[in-house]
């Protein structure tokens, strides 16, 4: 079933597995997890990564940077620092909105 979601200047109608990251205590919590798992040594570090929305079959966040653009983080979820924390989280560029709907 797609979910339409609204944010800013686009809507998304949200596929499974993908579901939207609604206002409350979910969305605040994976704000924070991906704000604390993105370090200063990360390519993502001050770029504005805002969480939007989460697959529900793995720990992958998609999030719009500050520039417009769309990127797919996952999320390690650890409680020690990462020995790699320039590449951890993993993460890549979808780009545009439009590369992500193609991709969801």
């Amino acid at each position: 079933m797609a979910l339409t979601y609204k944010m800013q200047n686009f809507t998304i109608d949200w596929m499974a597995p993908w579901q939207a990251i609604t206002a409350g205590q979910q969305a605040l919590a994976i704000q924070r997890r991906l704000e604390h798992e993105i370090t200063p040594a990360h390519r993502l570090f001050d770029k504005g990564a805002t969480a939007i929305g989460l697959r529900r079959d793995n720990d992958d966040v998609v999030a719009v940077l500050s520039n417009g653009a769309f990127v797919n983080v996952h999320l390690v979820w650890g409680s020690e620092p990462e020995p790699f924390p320039d590449r951890y989280p993993d993460w890549f560029a979808y780009g545009t909105i439009e590369s992500f709907i193609t991709a969801m």
